[in-house]
């Protein structure tokens, strides 16, 4: 199984977005079966970050590869536990 980690640092919104997504189509590209968005420099998370990262989680099961989070801090495991999405992102 090859898992690609990919580390996201920063504000995750509206200006940010599109460019986790593009990080995401490239590296499904190499045609991994996982892969892990290592959260743990995220310093903020808007509703849009949280939809960048749910269009990233379906863009990866589109490609026939898994998607989770890892390590988010407080603010952003709240903004995800908030809206519900934490246990599909983070997995079993």
């Amino acid at each position: 199984m090859s898992a690609v980690q990919v580390e996201v640092t920063g504000e995750l919104d509206l200006a940010t977005a599109p460019d986790l997504l593009e990080r995401v189509r490239t590296t499904l590209a190499g045609r991994p079966d996982a892969i892990v968005l290592d959260l743990t420099g995220v310093t903020f998370c808007d509703s849009s970050g949280i939809n960048a990262l749910m269009d990233a989680h379906t863009l990866a099961g589109a490609g026939g590869a898994t998607l989770r989070v890892a390590n988010p801090q407080r603010i952003t495991r709240r903004a995800l536990e908030v809206t519900g999405v934490l246990p599909l992102l983070t997995g079993p």
